[in-house]
C-alpha cells in the first residue's frame, strides 16, 4: 500500500483546485482579497500549532507567499494545541486582534466536536465539547470583532476525525461545518472548505488504492506532508491565488 502514497499525493495535488468555494483569477498579480495585505494571523488549535513547523500548512502558505510576493505578506500563528472556540473567542482579542493583522484565517471545530466523545459519550455530547448554539454564537462574536477592525476574514472548514468518513465523529463535523458556511454568508466573509477537500482526496485515493489509513494524518486528526500540503494549497486557492502562480514557485516549498 505504501507504494502507491505518492500516487495519492498527486491525486491529492490535482483535486485541491476543486475544492474551494472561491474562484481565482489565473493572472499573475495580487489577487483582490490580497491586496494591501501585509500581515496574515492564522487562529487555531493544534493543527495551525503544528501548521508552522519546517513541511506544516502554514509554513507552506509562507513560503509560496515569500516565493509569490517577496518580503510583502508575513504570517503571525496563533494556534494553540487542544483549543475550541470558546478559548478561541478568550483570546481572541490578544492572539488576533493586538497584531493588527489585514486578514485573519479562523480553523475551529474539530476538538469542539471531537472533544465531546471523551469520556465515554459515544454520541459526542459530552462535557468537553461546545454545543453547536454556543460554537455558532463564538464564531459569530470572531468574526465580527475582526471585521469591526476592517481585518478581513477567511472561515476555514474543519477538517477530519479519523479518515473513516462514515463516522459519528465527522457526521457531527459536518454539521459545525455548515454553521461555519452559514456565518460566511451571513457576514460575507470568504469561506473555505477544507473538509471537503480531504474528502474528496481520500475517496480518491481509495478508489484506486483501496480502504488505506493515514493518507492526510498521522493520527486521524493532526496533518502528515500530504495533509498539510492540502491544506496550504487549498487555503491559498481560496485566498485568490491562482493555480498557475501556485505552480510556478512550487519548488520553492518543497520539503
Amino acid at each position: 500500500m505504501r507504494v502507491l502514497l505518492p500516487l495519492f499525493v498527486g491525486v491529492a495535488t490535482t483535486l485541491v483546485a476543486l475544492c474551494t468555494t472561491i474562484t481565482a483569477s489565473h493572472a499573475e498579480e495580487k489577487p483582490k482579497l490580497l491586496r494591501d495585505v501585509k500581515t496574515i494571523v492564522t487562529l487555531g488549535d493544534s493543527i495551525t500549532q503544528a501548521g508552522a513547523d519546517p513541511g506544516g500548512y502554514v509554513w507552506r502558505m509562507q513560503h509560496y507567499l515569500d516565493a509569490l510576493y517577496p518580503n510583502e505578506i508575513k504570517i503571525i500563528n496563533s494556534g494553540i494545541s487542544g483549543h475550541k472556540s470558546t478559548d478561541m473567542s478568550s483570546r481572541f482579542q490578544r492572539d488576533v486582534l493586538d497584531h493588527k493583522p489585514d486578514l485573519v484565517t479562523i480553523s475551529v471545530g474539530v476538538n469542539d466536536v471531537w472533544h465531546g466523545f471523551y469520556e465515554n459519550h459515544p454520541e459526542g455530547d459530552g462535557p468537553s465539547g461546545v454545543a453547536i448554539d454556543l460554537y455558532r454564537q463564538k464564531v459569530t462574536g470572531m468574526v465580527e470583532a475582526a471585521q469591526a477592525q476592517g481585518i478581513r476574514v477567511v472561515i476555514l472548514t474543519a477538517t477530519v476525525i479519523h479518515e473513516d468518513l462514515e463516522n459519528k465523529e465527522n457526521a457531527k463535523v459536518r454539521t459545525y461545518n455548515q454553521a461555519l458556511r452559514e456565518i460566511a454568508r451571513s457576514h460575507k466573509c470568504e469561506f473555505v472548505n477544507l473538509f471537503g477537500a480531504c474528502e474528496k482526496a481520500i475517496r480518491a485515493y481509495r478508489s484506486v488504492g483501496g480502504n488505506a489509513e493515514n493518507l492526510l494524518t498521522s493520527d486521524g486528526v493532526h496533518m502528515n506532508p500530504a495533509g498539510n500540503q492540502l491544506m496550504a494549497h487549498v487555503i491559498l486557492r481560496g485566498l485568490g491565488i491562482s493555480e498557475k502562480s501556485l505552480d510556478s514557485v512550487k519548488s520553492a516549498v518543497k520539503r
